[in-house]
């Protein structure tokens, strides 16, 4: 074999035209089926923007069904297909369409537990909660057509239908016909109770929790999966102001032990949905008792993840379990789920396994059963979200889960990856929620406790990329950030900071000699920062929906009075001021082979330092061959890979630490080939 290692002249940009835009993101399902993928797979495609998503899309030749307000698509695509798309820098991610299940746990027992309309006389009037399930069964005399149910819709993926528009058939009667889940699911959370109006025990005996609320059903079918979810959110985020959508009720997921995943498009659509104002809850999962069986899509911090819980208040056995210590593997809240009473979506199969039978009402079986579940506990959750955004509509998403967990009862025995915070305890919270003070509108300006990658980055004022220009003086305060903030009175005066990300919120003190400042990101006013408060206070000024792929350069300029820096939350990365982005190539070529069954392998290593923010790398060769390609990190995991039929294969990675790693060209049933390997790496470094 014969090699040749070279270094290339650099390429530098300058930080104003941008950051380099990474390879899309394989899903880690997708990624293991790759090398050996035969046939077409289903697959999510995520594009950066929403405006490329159909240019993007027709470049595959194959039917796709895009969604309305996501910047997604489901497609049927081969591997060529896969790995073309992948190299294309509009494309954020690829993720297989996976199946996913409902989450049921029949038993025999039958409990009540919708009371808390009677007790504190909250009903949720005025709030709308959607519920994306296997449908509802609009019918029923629970749930009636137009005035509980304000819109029934049947979501339709098949991604050959209308050459890739949503298709979503609104104003159904029933659109729970084989399954009979989320029926039962609608009843728990606002059923009437109308066919048990003459109960002698109390009237409307099996409402739900929030029995005047609206439901909008999203009835995905039996078979769910990531496309017919995605679709589902996608309506309700597109439909929100229409419908008045307030809540999101998912009973339904994957199995756990997979790792919280910000990227996975699922987790995408429930933030955009979050950040939109609307609360989101998601079913554990029934896979208990073992830890890490928690459902990947109720880790989103985003998200309220509910445990079910029997009326003893003890934990159910089969409620999932998270992982002691984890920061995203763990339950938030516990709810009634074992031997739940609800709805029955007539002619379907999983109530019939557990009618209600009463002798003094014989017509309750026809219309009510008992099902147990984290799916029963999770509707109850949203319908305790609907009482409390009754009482108080200026709740942000943010409050009703802290009020939620904050008033839960503790559950003596059992550990926060297991219960979160208790059991929880409807008229606490909703007393707590009448005596809060909302802070909604701050919430959709951007100040979410929670960013798109489940956290933020805490920045204090003395970090050194942060520039200030002109006179600027330390002030300690035990209320700051860290224990002091910069402030300045000084005409002229700015902090100026560059960054890599979508969001950030400006951290300051307010108090009675507070002046103005306005905050500019790149070279564009985001308003007026007011600095004037007559008690003390810790505030923030947020700035959202940036372009995650570019450098964005921020000032805060003085206007007038005091101004003052106390520190920064990111979701991204700060970077020194003037930052350029150099690129660094070099290649090595190669020849490898013959070879048969037996696959053949060489590897070539290099290092990247810390300032290497992103690794492209290229294999192509001549001649007819089968040659695949991956990545290795300094631990000598594989971390990008490439196995196509096609020439070159192509990989990315952003890598996370510095060290040396490995380019591994693997060659299968070749011939004697030559190849050659094109890398560069993409640098920030100072001016």
């Amino acid at each position: 074999m014969k090699t040749k290692f070279k270094l290339l002249s650099a390429c530098v940009l300058t930080a104003i035209a941008g950051g380099a835009q990474a390879d899309a993101i394989i899903g880690p399902d997708l990624q293991e089926m790759l090398p050996n993928l035969l046939e077409s797979k289903r697959v999510i495609i995520t594009t950066h923007e929403k405006d490329d998503l159909d240019s993007v899309m027709l470049q595959v030749s194959a039917p796709y069904l895009s969604m309305q307000a996501l910047p997604m698509a489901g497609a049927s695509l081969n591997k060529l297909q896969i790995m073309n798309i992948a190299n294309d820098d509009r494309v954020k991610s690829i993720y297989y369409d996976k199946p996913l299940k409902y989450y049921n746990f029949t038993s025999g027992e039958i409990t009540g537990g919708h009371y808390v309309h009677d007790v504190e006389g909250v009903t949720g009037q005025g709030v709308t909660v959607a519920v994306l399930d296997s449908g509802v069964d609009a019918t029923h005399p629970d749930l009636p057509m137009n005035s509980k149910v304000i819109e029934n819709v049947k979501i339709l993926g098949d991604l050959d239908l209308l050459g890739g528009s949503n298709y979503f058939l609104e104003g159904i009667p029933n659109t729970d016909t084989s399954s009979g889940h989320g029926t039962h699911v609608a009843g728990t959370v606002a059923g009437t109770g109308a066919a048990s109006a003459t109960d002698a025990r109390r009237a409307n005996y099996h409402d739900g929790i929030a029995p005047n609320a609206n439901i909008v059903g999203l009835g995905a079918g039996e078979a769910i999966s990531i496309l017919f979810s995605l679709g589902g959110f996608d309506y309700a985020i597109a439909n929100r102001e229409r419908l008045g959508i307030d809540i999101i009720t998912n009973s339904w997921g994957s199995s756990g032990g997979a790792a919280f995943d910000p990227n996975n498009p699922i987790n995408q659509a429930s933030y955009e949905a979050y950040k939109k104002g609307m609360v989101v809850a998601f079913a554990a999962g029934n896979d208990g008792p073992d830890d890490d069986t928690v459902n990947p899509y109720g880790l989103a911090p985003w998200v309220i993840n509910v445990g079910a819980g029997d009326p003893d208040k003890e934990l159910t056995g089969f409620s999932s379990r998270g992982v002691e210590g984890d920061t995203f593997k763990h339950v938030d809240i516990v709810a009634p789920g074992s031997g739940i009473i609800s709805t029955r979506a007539a002619g379907t199969p999983l109530p019939a396994l557990s009618p209600v039978i009463e002798p003094d009402y014989p017509d309750y079986h026809l219309y009510y059963a008992g099902m147990s579940g984290t799916s029963m506990a999770t509707p109850f959750i949203a319908g305790v979200a609907a009482l409390l955004l009754e009482v108080n509509p200026d709740l942000s998403p943010d409050q009703v889960e802290s009020i939620i967990r904050e008033t839960a009862d503790d559950m003596p025995g059992y550990k926060f990856h297991q219960v979160g915070d208790g059991y929880v305890n409807v008229k606490a919270a909703v007393e707590l929620a009448r005596n809060t003070e909302g802070n909604r509108r701050d919430f959709l300006n951007g100040q979410t406790a929670w960013s798109s990658q489940g956290y933020w980055r805490d920045i204090d004022q003395s970090d050194s990329n942060i520039d200030y220009t002109s006179r600027w003086k330390l002030v300690n305060s035990s209320d700051s950030f860290g224990g002091s903030y910069l402030q300045t009175k000084k005409r002229g005066s700015k902090a100026v900071f560059d960054f890599v990300g979508e969001s950030l919120q400006l951290v300051y003190q307010a108090n009675d000699t507070g002046g103005r400042g306005e905050l500019f990101v790149d070279g564009r006013s985001q308003g007026i920062v007011d600095f004037y408060s007559q008690t003390p206070e810790t505030r923030t000024f947020a700035v959202r929906d940036l372009s995650a792929r570019d450098i964005h350069s921020v000032e805060l300029r003085h206007v007038e009075g005091k101004i003052n820096l106390d520190g920064l939350k990111v979701d991204g990365e700060l970077l020194d001021n003037g930052m350029t982005v150099v690129n660094e190539e070099f290649y090595v070529e190669g020849t490898i082979g013959p070879s048969a069954e037996n696959v053949q392998t060489q590897d070539f290593r290099f290092y990247a330092d810390d300032s290497v923010s992103f690794i492209d790398s290229d294999l192509s060769w001549d001649g007819v061959a089968d040659l695949d390609y991956e990545l290795l990190d300094p631990n000598g995991e594989s971390v990008a890979s490439s196995a196509s039929l096609g020439n070159p294969e192509v990989i990315g990675y952003a890598p996370t630490e510095a060290g040396y790693y490995t380019l591994r060209v693997n060659g299968y049933a070749s011939v004697l080939t030559n190849y050659r390997i094109n890398t560069t790496l993409t640098k920030l470094v100072s001016n």
